[in-house]
């Protein structure tokens, strides 16, 4: 019997966290903000790797602009599987891996979607953190790819955060949202240990200033 829940579990929480997702979002009046060079790269055909914060992950479905699909990095956790089934319902794939287990697999796997044609999406504090301090592996799979680095934030004006390590987001019906994206950041090949590290705090810095301004859009402050 409690097996049978626990695979009851497993296939009715991500077809809920879905259709919650979807709820919270078609209430919501959103924003998008600098959108403009990431449809530029989708409309000349190009392919990118998006870039967003852990915590704000549960909306992130809707921060995607291409047309090619796009292929996430889960982690190899238990919370991992919930993430890859519940985005499944919104046509991303998904590969397992982390900056702290099973890397060298899911880059493995990345650059094979690469291969295929599609775009890639990355977590750069996933699985466990620190909360918004950039891990290199996006860097790594920025430099041995060659594609763009599209960095995302997402706010909205009433939400609730839970007390996990990531402060992980959930928006609250009819609040505002905001999308607020980042200029195309580029990494050369093979940039060195030293090249790799200003990449990473470059991003890291980048991620942490839109996610400010993605607040201060939503909160109506003033600079």
């Amino acid at each position: 019997m409690k097996t049978f829940l626990k695979a009851l579990t497993k296939t009715l929480a991500p077809f809920i966290a879905c259709w919650v997702i979807r709820l919270i979002f078609f209430t919501m009046r959103v924003e998008y903000v600098n959108d403009g060079p990431c449809r530029k790269i989708v409309a000349n055909g190009g392919n990118f790797i998006l870039a967003f914060w852990h915590g704000q992950l549960l909306m992130m479905p809707y921060s995607y602009l291409g047309t090619k699909g796009v292929t996430i990095l889960v982690s190899h956790h238990g919370d991992g599987e919930l993430v890859a089934r519940t985005v499944r319902g919104f046509g991303i794939r998904s590969v397992r891996g982390s900056t702290t287990r099973g890397w060298f697999g899911g880059f493995k796997a990345m650059l094979q979607a690469v291969r295929h044609g599609g775009d890639l999406a990355i977590t750069p504090d996933g699985p466990r953190g620190p909360a918004r301090v950039a891990q290199s592996g996006v860097i790594q799979l920025a430099s041995k790819t060659g594609l763009p680095v599209i960095p995302v934030a997402f706010a909205a004006s009433k939400k609730r955060s839970f007390k996990s390590w990531d402060s992980f987001m959930v928006p609250r019906l009819f609040s505002r949202g905001v999308f607020v994206y980042g200029d195309p950041v580029y990494v050369k090949k093979r940039p060195g240990a030293q090249g790799t590290e200003e990449a990473r705090k470059s991003l890291e810095d980048k991620l942490n200033a839109l996610t400010q301004e993605a607040e201060r859009l939503v909160t109506g402050q003033t600079l």
